[in-house]
């Protein structure tokens, strides 16, 4: 398996918490809500400037409905290019 760095790690994370969250038609204002999290931590999140924790994961993928593997279902490809 082909290493990522962190900050990678991070974008490809957020624009995938992104492009979920808009196919369910979700603001991150919902999002936020669901999740129990304010609005600029989902905003950090998604874009890339966030190191959040694996409570986190969870918290999002119950906002989201989702498994949180589902969540890092980009690992197989690099979102940023």
């Amino acid at each position: 398996m082909e290493t990522i760095d962190e900050n990678t790690f991070l974008k490809n994370f957020g624009q995938n918490l992104k492009r979920l969250r808009i196919a369910k038609h979700l603001t991150q204002a919902n999002v936020a809500f669901e999740a129990n999290m304010s609005v600029s931590q989902i905003q950090r999140i998604e874009y890339g400037q966030h190191n959040f924790t694996i409570l986190t994961l969870l918290s999002l993928s119950k906002a989201l409905d989702l498994k949180p593997a589902e969540l890092l279902q980009f690992m197989d490809k690099d979102l940023t290019k």
